[in-house]
């Protein structure tokens, strides 16, 4: 008897289930919801034959998961005519629907085609409307990079070729960097088709308005995070007119989230923070103390105000060099991937140093101090090309080269993580402000803020408690060998359970002098106690 269609499409669907489900690792606590929020189904054959639409082969030979992140799913499509294309299929946790997918494609087309970087990938076919395809996801068809990654030959490349790669990357960015000089809005790139116009600012390039592109609501990560649910929160995530309203709008979305989200933990868990750095109301009290400052911290000079698109995501796995070029012993940078998230943000809060220099990978007999020297001479070069090469003497100067963070860059950011990572740092900062007002701001501004001897003695304490308790976390997660959110590789899973149920019992063991709530099992405090 011949299968029913129904049955049919139930087989198919089933054997590729794994392109559906995350595959990529494990977690020890949550796991359930991690996966479901990187669960998309959609149509495979529909996505073939859109990738036969859009590059005119003739079949589509093979399809494979190539990789997978937390926000998307890329598959290699292989065709009849030997070539190959990238489809990718953005995750529910990827961004806000339509507009995460719509401002990245405009994105690549604008720094492709108008800024004429074509290290980035030609975009083939794409769709920011789930509702709107036979494939029923939103999607990306684009051509797959070229070149090697950066990370699988960095620890090979001597130090001249390291020093020619931060060249080839400052030539790349550079044109970013400076694309938007005569823009005045913050936000995300988009078609001008693509967004409400009420939502949109225009484009000023060339003394002129940009009649295909405009600037749009921001789709950086933080502002629509689904784990914790800031994407649900009724907020302004832009465009922005102006540094003012910007920084609003982030002191806006840690408040809302605090108020919707935030409580003082009923019992101390084996990782969390002392219970007063967790109070609500302390972290909003501290977040209108920094607001009844922040317009004195905005720079004066217009230049640190430009709106620029700096691409944040800089790590070496993103970035592809020339094997030809290599071959001849040259570098030649030739592919730059991953767009998503991308915005135009004011240039004194975008300028840093490239991940793949901080964050380089060592050789295998590298030292620890070599290895600083070395990043430390690469940082030098990406300054000195910008500064000693005239390049841009203002994103030279705004460059964290070490020391102390300018409180113009450090209080906005802190601000933004108060309740994760910056209360004790911002209540720091706002401190040393306060003490220092009229050498900061100038005599004849009264300084809004105030902070007893009392205040100041507590906060100390409260800061050596923050720092004890994320030694411990941090040490907790190296020995069990997971990320922040309790992720494991998939090979190292079982010995990560393992190695979890270890510190479980030391922490328990560390408890016995300790006197603990009546009716309270200890245990149930560990935070990766879903898999003991």
């Amino acid at each position: 008897m011949r299968p029913t269609l129904a049955l049919y499409s139930r087989t198919l669907s089933a054997s590729y289930e794994s392109f559906f489900r995350y595959t990529g690792g494990r977690w020890l606590h949550d796991e359930e919801r991690q996966l479901a929020l990187r669960y998309q189904r959609f149509d495979v054959d529909a996505l073939k034959q859109v990738v036969l639409d859009c590059t005119g082969a003739d079949a589509v030979m093979d399809i494979r998961k190539l990789a997978e992140g937390r926000c998307n799913k890329a598959f290699l499509v292989q065709l009849k005519n030997s070539s190959s294309v990238i489809a990718r299929i953005p995750t529910p946790i990827s961004g806000p629907p339509h507009l995460v997918t719509a401002s990245e494609v405009a994105t690549m087309d604008f720094v492709r085609n108008r800024l004429e970087l074509r290290q980035v990938p030609r975009v083939l076919a794409w769709c920011s409307r789930a509702a709107e395809t036979p494939v029923g996801a939103e999607y990306i068809i684009m051509d797959q990079a070229v070149g090697v990654r950066l990370d699988t030959v960095w620890s090979g490349l001597s130090m001249l070729q390291k020093l020619h790669v931060v060249r080839q990357w400052v030539e790349f960015e550079s044109p970013l960097v400076q694309a938007f000089s005569g823009t005045s809005a913050y936000g995300s790139l988009y078609y001008r088709t693509d967004v409400l116009a009420q939502k949109t600012r225009e484009i000023v390039r060339d003394g002129g308005t940009d009649a295909e592109f405009v600037i749009g609501p921001s789709v950086e990560d933080r502002l629509w995070s689904k784990e914790d649910f800031r994407d649900t929160l009724d907020i302004d995530r832009g465009s922005w007119p102006d540094v003012a309203s910007f920084l609003k709008s982030r002191v806006d979305l840690q408040r809302a989230w605090i108020r919707a989200c935030a409580s003082r933990p009923k019992h101390d868990t084996a990782l969390s923070l002392p219970p007063q750095l967790q109070e609500p109301d302390a972290h909003l009290r501290l977040l209108d103390q920094y607001e009844s400052v922040a317009r004195y911290f905005i720079p004066k000079d217009d230049r640190l105000l430009r709106p620029t698109l700096a691409f944040t995501d800089s790590i070496p796995g993103n970035i592809f060099l020339s094997q030809e070029a290599l071959a001849r012993g040259e570098i030649e940078l030739s592919s730059v991937i991953d767009w998503q998230h991308t915005a135009l943000l004011p240039s004194y809060l975008q300028s840093r140093i490239p991940l793949f220099i901080d964050d380089s990978i060592p050789a295998l007999d590298q030292d620890v101090d070599n290895l600083e020297r070395e990043r430390s001479r690469l940082r030098t070069m990406y300054h000195a090309l910008y500064q000693d090469a005239g390049l841009d003497i203002v994103w030279a100067a705004l460059l964290p080269l070490g020391g102390r963070t300018p409180m113009q860059r450090s209080l906005p950011l802190l601000a933004s993580v108060c309740w994760n990572a910056g209360y004790t740092r911002l209540k720091r900062e706002l401190i040393t402000a306060s003490r220092h007002w009229p050498a900061i701001v100038g005599a004849d501004v009264p300084c809004p803020l105030t902070f007893s001897a009392e205040e100041i003695s507590q906060h100390t304490a409260d800061e050596e408690a923050y720092r004890e308790g994320e030694e411990w976390r941090t040490y907790v997660q190296s020995e069990i060998g997971i990320q922040n959110d309790g992720w494991v590789d998939h090979e190292e899973y079982d010995r990560a359970v393992e190695l979890n149920r270890g510190m479980r019992d030391l922490w328990l063991a560390s408890l016995k002098d300790v006197e603990v709530e009546a009716g309270l099992n200890p245990a149930e405090l560990w935070p990766y106690r879903d898999v003991l």
